[in-house]
This record gives C-alpha cells, structure tokens and sequence, in this order.
C-alpha cells in the first residue's frame, strides 16, 4: 500500500467542499465556431425539407422528405438550366428556372403537367408567402416603373398589383389576408399594401428585406445594402420601431419557424460569403459557422437546426450540411 494519511485526506475534500462554487450557464459559456467544410464531415441523414435532386445535368426533381417521392422537373432551355427552390405550395412546389435569356417561374407537382407561372427579368423578385399560398415578384414595366404583383402560387393568375415608381424599388416579403408587407428605397422604408382598400401604409423607415406575418417577424436595413454604414435591423412587424438586434457586418437569412432565432449571412457591403451565425431574436450568438470556400445559409429544418449551401473548393460541387449547433454532417449535394 501507498501510506496514505486518511484524516488528511479527508480534511483536504472537506476544505474542497466549503469553497464558493460559480456555475457556467449556457448563456455565459462562448459560443462554438465550428468549421463546416463539407467533405471532413460525416455523411449522415438526407434533409427534411424539401430539395432539389440532380444526379446528371438533364435529369433534375424536387425530392419530397415527408414521402421520400420525386417530383421530375422538366429543362425549360436546356442541360445549363439553373433552378432554384422558392417552396412548397401546397401538394407542389415552385421554382425559379433561369438560362441565358430564359428567366421564369414555374410550379410542377405529381402528375400534373408542368406549369409556367409567370415570365422574369433578371433583375425582377421572387418569393413565396410565408404560408405557399401566393407567388410574390416584382415586374419591371418598359417605363421604368417596378409592379409589384401577388399572383396564385397554383395558377399565376395576378391577384393584385401595385405600380411604384423605379427608385422605389419594391420588395413584397409576406401576404396577410389583403396585405403585402413591402419593403422600399430611394428613403427606405417599410410599407403595407392593402389591395382590397388600395392604400399604402409606412411602417417604418427601415427596407424590409425578410419577414413573416405568422411569427410578427420583421428585418430591414438601414439603407441600401451595399453602402458600407449599412445596418441591418430585427424587430416584430407590430412593434416596428422597437429594434431588438441591429448588425452592420451581417444581414438575416431566415428566421427560424418559431421566430426565435434567426440565422445571417455577411451584409452585402462586405462582399464574402464564408460565414453563417445563428442567433436567438435578441442578437445573442449563439454558434458561428465557417467555411472559407463558401457558405451560405439554406433553410431552418427545426427550431435549432440549420441546413447550409458548404463548397470543398475542389470544384466538384457544393454540399447541403445540417448543423445542430456544433453536431454538423454532410445531408445531401446542393443543386441551387
């Protein structure tokens, strides 16, 4: 045996035991930066919101997760045709397809034929509604002038449309019943549009750039954003004058479904694409990912997970790379 002195001992773990404890809560412990390049990670599950499948350049659908089924998406010029996933509308899902001069909207769902829902310039908006219910884009007219128009995300018939004048520079984010929340330069700000009344309403004198009706979520920079004191504001659409986070180097993504956290990219004046931050409503960080061959933010699978566009910097392509907090693995190629 070693000898040890047991009253000794003893008395030592009683004087350990007296000494103050501090406690670190989450709150207070740094957050994680995690290195998401793609091709180290472990290959794990396919994601769990809708993607785009492209095993060979012709051959392109978008891959349902909640039934595994693949919906064909048709080339609309040819094998160089980009397509990018705007969402799900109801049983299908709406792309935005650009080649050369072709630039369009279309929609394709399971034994239905593949539909065009509108013609793009390329310098037009596009999204969908929060709730997939509306097509909401911006038309360049030959005057100069910008329309922004709300059409049926299942038959791109024009539901209401509103001209502003070229400096405005309309950006219809969300639909609520009879009114687009739009967000506006040449003086920023933040707009409803009530087509059923026809008024217009400034909310704030912030450009609302992302947004939700649903979850009373609303972002808006200060100006323009590829001046370099640009800032970008989170506050709810109710409350717009109430900034619960402002940033100058990063702009919001997305927020997350809840409308708890949010997600940014770099704000444009800062021209990179290399780091995504997921952070609560209030700004705290929360986790920092990064990625120097390019990443981007893709979409929120939960209330805490996120999927990210990651690239190798190899050329063989970028990767969709879900993260839950630290915990990232490789979820599918990225197509858009």
């Amino acid at each position: 045996m070693r000898g040890i002195r047991i009253p000794a001992l003893a008395t030592a773990i009683l004087a350990a035991l007296m000494l103050p404890v501090t406690l670190v809560s989450p709150a207070s412990a740094a957050a994680p930066t995690v290195d998401v390049r793609p091709l180290p990670l472990p290959v794990g599950e396919s994601p769990t919101v809708p993607y785009l499948h492209r095993p060979t350049e012709a051959s392109v659908s978008v891959v349902d997760p909640t039934n595994g089924m693949k919906t064909p998406v048709d080339l609309v010029g040819d094998e160089n045709d980009q397509f990018t996933l705007l969402g799900r509308s109801g049983s299908g899902f709406v792309l935005r397809a650009t080649n050369r001069n072709i630039d369009k909207v279309i929609r394709v769902q399971l034994d239905v034929p593949q539909k065009t829902l509108t013609d793009m310039y390329y310098a037009d908006k596009a999204r969908l509604s929060a709730d997939g219910r509306y097509l909401l884009k911006t038309a360049t007219q030959t005057s100069g002038a910008i329309q922004a128009q709300v059409r049926s995300a299942t038959t791109g018939a024009v539901v209401a449309r509103h001209t502003f004048k070229a400096s405005t520079r309309p950006d219809p984010i969300d639909v609520s019943g009879t009114r687009v929340l739009v967000g506006g330069y040449s003086t920023p700000r933040t707009m409803t549009w009530d087509w059923k009344t026809g008024t217009i309403k400034t909310i704030a004198s912030r450009a609302a750039y992302a947004g939700s009706f649903a979850t009373n979520r609303l972002a808006t920079y200060t100006k323009d954003p590829s001046n370099l004191d640009a800032c970008s504001v989170v506050s709810t659409v109710t409350a717009p004058a109430t900034t619960l986070w402002r940033g100058c180097l990063e702009a919001v993504a997305s927020f997350s479904p809840d409308g708890a956290r949010f997600a940014t990219n770099a704000i444009e004046h800062q021209n990179h694409a290399d780091v995504v931050r997921r952070r609560s409503l209030h700004g705290t960080l929360l986790t920092t990912y990064r990625n120097p061959n390019g990443l981007w933010m893709y979409a929120w699978e939960t209330n805490t997970r996120v999927l990210m566009r990651s690239y190798p910097g190899n050329s063989s392509g970028g990767w969709l790379v879900l993260c839950e907090v630290a915990d990232c693995e490789r979820a599918w190629r990225a197509y858009s």
